[in-house]
């Protein structure tokens, strides 16, 4: 279509009651109505406006407050399975010390061989350390045939027995040996052997815990907490050649095993108390990696997660933790935790 530059509208004359008058209307021209969209289409396009720099800020803000709202609910999710994950690792080994119970009427316990249940000379293929006569055998050892390890080597992770709130990872070992997250308790050093897994290595003769010494009640007594390995890797081992340190612990401890660590020298009490694994002096006593507090199994298989407040908490000559972690103390009537 060819259109001219000149063409314009045309004109029409028209009388209304006498009156004439000239109006200019616009009849239908291809043309002009192309012309009409070409300049309507510039203007839109000069006058749409672009994204400023305060506007991007402003969403940048908002995204950032929307991470800050949604982070801290996303490691609240995260701790709540990982302390899933922990509760249900107690609650394995717990019934793998039921099972053991069972079987020969005892609880597991920290000895010597031949006292215990494991063969002489018996290790498994490629174990670092020798089963002989008069070797350490830890109550963890003993029940290996009972969480699907009894081949395990001292060197290797058993993962049952790792809590995975800690930030090395529930499979965290040294090359000589794997670790421990969960020990046998008892009250404190005075009392080491009143708890349900005792260690009797340094007795002259055998010495074992039965239903019938738990006097106040298997639900009322605590045979398993947290600890986890320190930061240096020399304590902790789940089956270990020598001490009850390893795989046993106090309530309230003292400067055994570390006198200091890295803040310096360790408080002459060691508490229950919320620390890291790079303070060495927390392994003097029972901690968690667990915000609020540790998980703990009772005698009878149940799991409970008890506070550091509650379990500070004075009943008597000690703390509700000490309380609960005696076997045959007389305080079958704790509930206050």
């Amino acid at each position: 279509m060819n259109c001219d530059k000149n063409e314009g509208p045309s004109v029409t004359k028209w009388t209304r009651r006498g009156i004439n008058s000239d109006r200019a209307i616009l009849t239908h021209s291809p043309c002009a109505e192309s012309a009409s969209k070409h300049s309507a289409l510039r203007t839109e396009s000069r006058a749409r406006p672009g994204v400023t720099l305060i506007e991007i800020l402003v969403v940048v803000a908002i995204i950032g407050i929307l991470i800050g709202l949604l982070l801290p609910a996303i490691q609240n999710a995260r701790e709540s399975a990982a302390n899933a994950r922990c509760r249900s690792n107690l609650r394995n080994i717990g019934l793998a010390c039921n099972a053991f119970l069972s079987d020969y009427g005892f609880y597991p316990r920290n000895t010597v061989r031949p006292r215990g249940t494991t063969p002489i000379d018996g290790q498994p293929s490629g174990n670092l350390s020798d089963w002989h006569s008069g070797t350490y055998e830890s109550w963890i050892r003993q029940i290996t045939p009972y969480i699907e390890s009894s081949n395990t080597k001292t060197q290797d992770p058993i993962p049952v027995l790792g809590c995975p709130s800690d930030p090395r990872g529930p499979n965290y070992k040294h090359p000589a040996y794997g670790f421990t997250w969960y020990v046998g308790i008892y009250s404190n050093p005075s009392s080491e052997n009143n708890g349900i897994l005792i260690d009797d290595s340094r007795l002259k003769n055998a010495f074992t815990i039965g239903p019938s010494n738990v006097t106040d009640g298997a639900t009322n007594t605590i045979m398993l907490g947290e600890r986890p390995p320190p930061g240096d890797g020399q304590w902790g081992w789940w089956d270990s050649r020598c001490c009850n340190i390893d795989t046993n612990s106090p309530v309230t401890g003292d400067t055994y095993p570390y006198s200091s660590g890295r803040r310096g020298n360790c408080p002459k009490v060691a508490t229950y108390r919320p620390s890291n694994y790079a303070d060495d002096c927390a392994f003097n006593a029972l901690w968690a990696c667990h915000p609020r507090g540790a998980n703990f199994c009772m005698g009878d298989g149940s799991v409970r997660t008890i506070t550091y407040a509650a379990g500070n908490r004075v009943i008597g000559a000690g703390t509700i933790l000490e309380a609960l972690a005696s076997r045959d103390g007389g305080e079958s009537n704790v509930t206050d935790y």
